[in-house]
Formats: C-alpha cells, sequence, structure tokens
C-alpha cells in the first residue's frame, strides 16, 4: 500500500497499459466495459469513504484500482476502434463518393505516388472527420499542406492499407493502425480539384516556415550537409542519402537522425542554461519560459508524433526535475506517457515511443547510481565522464528493443556516441540560431560556414567508425520472450547495483541469469527441432521453402526473388540455399504436391494432403478434389485471380479449405503441429466493401 501511494502514476499508468495491450487479444464488449467501469468506480467511492470513516487503510483499493486501470485501458482502445464509431467514413462509402478532405502533411514518396496524411471532413454529404492516408501519382497536381481537395472517386479506390503479405514483413497496416489511420485513397483515376489556401491554417503557415528555413540551408550548404541538418532540425529525412543512413546505423548513432528525446533534451539542457537567472527570482515563470520554448520548437517542426511525445515527456519530467524529488521524476514520467496514451492508445506500439520512453527511464534510473561510482570534481572531466554515464544509460534502456526490433548491435556504440553527442550539442545550438536567422531574414553566411564544418565532422565520424571491422553484428535471433526477459534483467540490475549489499538482489541476479540462459537454450533448440514449410507473397513467381534447423532452403532461381524478401530471408536464417521445385514434397506427416501451368498431378499412390498451384494450371478443379481429396488447396500468386475464383468455388463446392496467398498473405504450415490449425484464416476488421 506504502509503494502504491508513493507512485501512484505509475501503478495506474502501467495497467492502464496492460488493458490497451489485453484488448488486442481479449477484446471486451461495450456493455461489459462501461458496466465494469461503473462497478469499479462505485466500489472506489465506496470503500474510500469506508476508510474515511474508520480512519483505516484498506488494502482492496489498490486491487480495486488497478482493476479500473485495466477497464480503462480497454476501453481507451475501444474508443479507437472504428468498428465501434457509428460515424467512421466508411460506413457511407457508395459506388461513387464525393469526398471532401485537409492535407495535414506530406509523407515518404514511393517510385510513383506522392503520399500525405489527409483528414475527411464530409464523404457524400456527410460530415466526418476521419484520418486517411492519401496517395497521388507524381504526375498529377500535388496539394500544398494545409490545402482542401474536392474529389469523386470510386468504390473501388477506398481501400484498407496493405498488410505485410509475407512472414518478418514490415506491416505497414499495423503501424498505420497504431496512428489512427485504417483506409487510404488512390487518386490514380479519380477526379479531383484543389482548392487553394485562403483561410488562417497551422498547417500551411507551418509549412511556409519551414520553406523559409529550408531555401537559406539550402543557399550555403552541400547537398549532403543540407540533407543532414534537415534530419537533425526539422526531423525530414527524405533528401538523406541511403549510404549515409547505413553508417548511422552501423555505428548506432541513428537515433540522432530523428528528433526525439534526445534533441528535446539537449534543447532542454541548453534553455536552462539560458534561463537560469530568472529562476532565482521565480521558479514558475523559469518553468513557463522553458516549457514554452519546447512548445514553440514542436510548433516549427509540424508537432509530428515523436517530437509530440518527446516534448510531452520532457514538460512533464521538468516539472518533476524543479520539484527536486526522485519520487516525482518517476511520477512526471509516467505521467507524461499516461497523457499520450489517453490522447492515442496506438502510440504504446510505435518504436519511436517505446524506445524514447526507454531511453529516459534508463537515464533517471541508472546515470545517478553509476554516477556515485566515481565521485570527480573537476568540472572539465566530469562533463566527459557525465556523458559517458548517460550514454551507456540509454544503451542499457534501448538494447533489448533494438535488438528485437532491427535485428543488429552496434559494436562501436560507445565510441560513436561519445564523439557524437557532443558534436550534436554544437551542431544543434548553432543550427537553432540560424533557424532563427532565417525566420528573421537575417542573413549570415560565417554561421553556415561554421555549421557545414560541423556537419561534415560528424559525416566523417560515422564514416569512419562504420568502416571498422564488425562494426554491425546482424542477423541477431531475439523473440518476444526475451524482449520480455531482458528487460526483468534490467530492473534486476537497476536494483543490484543501486544495493550491491543487500543479499536477496544477488540472488535476484543469479536467478535472472538462470532464467535467461534457459530461455536462449530453449529457442535454441527448438530452432534445431523445428521445420517449417513456406509459400510466400511474390507477384507471378512462385517462391516455395523449407526451414529446418534455422536454415531456410528455397526452391526458386535466386535472381528471381525480390530483394526486399531475399533481405529478410538474411535476416532471419543462419544459411540459405537454392533448389528446382520438386512436383511433390513431404514435411513431417504431410505430403505436398505442386501444380504448375504442365496441370500433371496423377501420380501413384501419391494421396497429397495439401496441393499447392502455381502458374496457372489449367485442370479440372471439381475432378483433382473427387480424385486426390486434398485437406488444403492452396494458390500461390503466380496464378490468374480468374483462375482462383474458379478453384475457390469448386473448393466449397466440396467444403475442402481453400488459402489464396495473394488475398490472405503467405502460407507458413509448422511439421509439429496440426494441419487444422493453419486453415482457420482470421477476417479482417472493417472490410471497406460492407
Amino acid at each position: 500500500m506504502n509503494t502504491f501511494a508513493r507512485y501512484p502514476i505509475i501503478f495506474l499508468t502501467v495497467f492502464i497499459i496492460t488493458g490497451i495491450i489485453s484488448y488486442d487479444f481479449f477484446p471486451l464488449s461495450s456493455e461489459i466495459l462501461i458496466t465494469g467501469f461503473i462497478i469499479g468506480i462505485t466500489g472506489f467511492i465506496i470503500l474510500h469513504f469506508y476508510q474515511n470513516k474508520r480512519v483505516k487503510k484498506l488494502k482492496s483499493i489498490p486491487v480495486l484500482l488497478i482493476f479500473i486501470a485495466i477497464i480503462l485501458g480497454q476501453i481507451l482502445s475501444a474508443l479507437h476502434n472504428p468498428d465501434n464509431n457509428p460515424k467512421y467514413f466508411i460506413r457511407f462509402i457508395k459506388p461513387d463518393n464525393y469526398v471532401k478532405l485537409i492535407v495535414n502533411k506530406k509523407i515518404k514518396e514511393t517510385t510513383s505516388y506522392c503520399n500525405y496524411y489527409a483528414t475527411i471532413q464530409e464523404i457524400n454529404k456527410q460530415k466526418i472527420s476521419d484520418k486517411i492516408l492519401l496517395k497521388i501519382p507524381k504526375n498529377k497536381p500535388q496539394p500544398q499542406l494545409g490545402s482542401q481537395i474536392k474529389i469523386l472517386i470510386e468504390k473501388s479506390q477506398i481501400q484498407l492499407i496493405p498488410k505485410a503479405h509475407n512472414p518478418y514483413g514490415f506491416d505497414y497496416r499495423r503501424y498505420m493502425k497504431h496512428l489512427g489511420i485504417y483506409h487510404q485513397i488512390n487518386l490514380k483515376n479519380a477526379v479531383y480539384q484543389i482548392v487553394p489556401v485562403k483561410s488562417f491554417n497551422p498547417a500551411h503557415h507551418i509549412a511556409l516556415l519551414k520553406k523559409r528555413i529550408k531555401t537559406n540551408f539550402q543557399k550555403h550548404l552541400s547537398r549532403e550537409t543540407f540533407a543532414l541538418a534537415m534530419a537533425l532540425l526539422l526531423g525530414e529525412r527524405q533528401e538523406l542519402s541511403p549510404d549515409i543512413y547505413l553508417d548511422f546505423q552501423a555505428t548506432g548513432t541513428v537515433h540522432i537522425l530523428a528528433i526525439s528525446g534526445l534533441h528535446i533534451g539537449i534543447l532542454l539542457l541548453f534553455l536552462n542554461f539560458i534561463f537560469k537567472p530568472v529562476k532565482r527570482y521565480s521558479t514558475v515563470i523559469f518553468l513557463l519560459l522553458t516549457i514554452g520554448f519546447l512548445w514553440f520548437y514542436a510548433l516549427l517542426t509540424g508537432f509530428s508524433p515523436s517530437v509530440l511525445r518527446a516534448v510531452i515527456m520532457f514538460s512533464f519530467l521538468q516539472v518533476g526535475l524543479q520539484s527536486n524529488r526522485q519520487t516525482n521524476i518517476y511520477n512526471s514520467l509516467f505521467l507524461a506517457a499516461l497523457v499520450m496514451l489517453l490522447i492515442n492508445p496506438g502510440y504504446l506500439y510505435q518504436v519511436g515511443f517505446q524506445m524514447s520512453f526507454a531511453a529516459v527511464l534508463s537515464i533517471v534510473g541508472f546515470y545517478p547510481v553509476f554516477s556515485r561510482w566515481l565521485p570527480i570534481k573537476n568540472q572539465i572531466i566530469k562533463y566527459f565522464t557525465d556523458l559517458f554515464w548517460v550514454t551507456l544509460s540509454a544503451q542499457l534502456g534501448v538494447l533489448p528493443l533494438s535488438l528485437y526490433y532491427f535485428h543488429q548491435f552496434p559494436s562501436y556504440f560507445l565510441l560513436a556516441n561519445l564523439l557524437s553527442i557532443p558534436l550534436l550539442f554544437l551542431i544543434l545550438f548553432t543550427g537553432f540560431g540560424l533557424m532563427l536567422f532565417s525566420l528573421l531574414q537575417i542573413d549570415f553566411s560565417y554561421p553556415y560556414r561554421l555549421f557545414d564544418f560541423l556537419l561534415n565532422t560528424l559525416l566523417y565520424i560515422n564514416e569512419s567508425i562504420a568502416g571498422l571491422p564488425h562494426s554491425l553484428i546482424r542477423n541477431i535471433r531475439f523473440s518476444s520472450l526475451l524482449l520480455f526477459v531482458s528487460f526483468l534483467g534490467i530492473i534486476t540490475l537497476y536494483y543490484f547495483l543501486s544495493r550491491p549489499k543487500v543479499y536477496r538482489h544477488w540472488i535476484w541476479l543469479g536467478t535472472w541469469i538462470l532464467l535467461f540462459e534457459g530461455v536462449i537454450l530453449s529457442q535454441k533448440y527448438q530452432r534445431l527441432h523445428q521445420q517449417n514449410f513456406y509459400i510466400f507473397h511474390q507477384y507471378k513467381t512462385p517462391v516455395v521453402a523449407i526451414s529446418n534447423a534455422g536454415n531456410l532452403e528455397i526452391f526458386q532461381n535466386s535472381r528471381l526473388i525480390d530483394k526486399y524478401l531475399q533481405k529478410n530471408f538474411n535476416l532471419h536464417f543462419k544459411q540459405i540455399k537454392y533448389d528446382s521445385l520438386p512436383f511433390y514434397q513431404t514435411l513431417g506427416n504431410y505430403k505436398i504436391l505442386h501444380i504448375d501451368s504442365l496441370g500433371i498431378y496423377r501420380f501413384r499412390n501419391f494421396k497429397p494432403d495439401i496441393v499447392v498451384l502455381h502458374h496457372s494450371p489449367k485442370i479440372n478443379m471439381d475432378r483433382l478434389i473427387l480424385e486426390l481429396q486434398p485437406k488444403i488447396i492452396v494458390a500461390d500468386a503466380s496464378n490468374y485471380p480468374s483462375y482462383i475464383k474458379r478453384w475457390q468455388k469448386s473448393a466449397d463446392k466440396y467444403h475442402v479449405k481453400f488459402y489464396d496467398v495473394n488475398k490472405d498473405g503467405a502460407f507458413v504450415l509448422f511439421a509439429h503441429k496440426k494441419l487444422e490449425i493453419f486453415i482457420k484464416q482470421k477476417t479482417d476488421i472493417f472490410q471497406p466493401t460492407r
């Protein structure tokens, strides 16, 4: 009870997060959630009143608050689910649609399209406000930020955002879902009109300010340093070359290319230094000035999610720091996370949110512990040792997430960060000043020369370190279970380092080491004895593979396989070999028959469990089913859609499970599990054809 009273925000935030996560697996109905929440609040009020009357602390109150927090987490997720929104725009779709929307932000382009985040204001005369991904071909007129677009569009051009069709691939649908965007509008064949911005629009004016800044910087900097400056100051990485980005990845400094906690933290340190004299007279005015300038910078960068997260976090953290109480710092940090989750629970699943929060929490926790080990009075030496401890603390917090999401470890991350971060201080301070000069239309060439030199030095440092042998350890297998166990280890390490003389902390550390080793050994054993069968999704080309003991055998010519798919293979398998596709295969107890364009499927005494169709074979599906009696038929993405529809009808007629790789994604079969598990397909929520 005492711990709960000391850190109430932490406990509430943790259990609200539990509720948000549980909604993905066990979503409760609206009726149950509302009833549970009312019962929880009523019970809390009654118990709280009883406690005050009896002057007695009740242990049941924290349990009740935990219940309320979990229910609240589920409610937050339910409120952001379009299935529960009767005014979600997809409900008003007709064969032909009239749409009005506002363009909010331009995002990364593809080879054929310019992409934008937009907000639908009206669809078929129905007033709404829903986010959408807007795709406009590059050969068509492009809108300004903040401008309105009026569109006449067919139903088929409003679609769900594509999901990941293959294992290990990036799931763009899931990523956009956590931004609150579920559908996209493609203007390739649509009739639309761009309405110029007339009234005051924040997005439009932010774009004009950015344009003024970019024009000044572009005039004085080289192409490479200009691209780096825009990434560091405005968070725009579109101009950055792939080679530079790979160098920053290899050195473990890629985090400085995205405006997030580090940049806002540096800015806050700078503001604390500038406004330090004000603090002597009024802490309140000091807080208003520092936090106000943080939000002004967020406005300049267009309130991108990463900046918004960092500014909210450091605004609360600043209040906690100025109170000079460690308890308040932790509560303030978790309060910032709670506010962000109340705005959008999808933030929880964003890598940027997780890494920013983990880094700041780790710095707040471990830095005081590390700095006590080596007390230094010399201010110059202390600056570098503090920088080392801060870097080590941050990297310790984000290491499990880096291994889990990126499967690689930069060997020289400490060296690279120790050299890059002090330089980043100078770059950001100079850059902030030049941004201010640009906004005031003051043009000095000499500061730009210094700025260009600093940027070139940063590029040189990262290029040199990235060129060292074994600078990046790749293909690290790191499961979600290892991620969980690793965070348990970080918490255990914190308690051990804080109070190493406490006997039970040694027991906890030893137990965690045994647990970590046990998880690694069990997963290694599982990989060595696991055999999987894959039919990957690739248009026009069959890609069939079998994995065994961490190796992958692909039955296709390597030159015909998509490069992105090959990259994922290299990331997740130790060894890859290529071979030609046989007519039939066996996997455990399962027999698999492949039928290509030749249409050959009659083999003596061979009754397959699975029939796989490639290259649109001209076969009579009814006859095939009667002769072979397969349990499941799989059509890959090399078949004609018209053939697939015909085969689907035949399979349905004879009650045979049919799997369309083009629609359902890659087919995966685990040799040690029952086939029935893999023929049950989950349907996507909220199909646009409803």
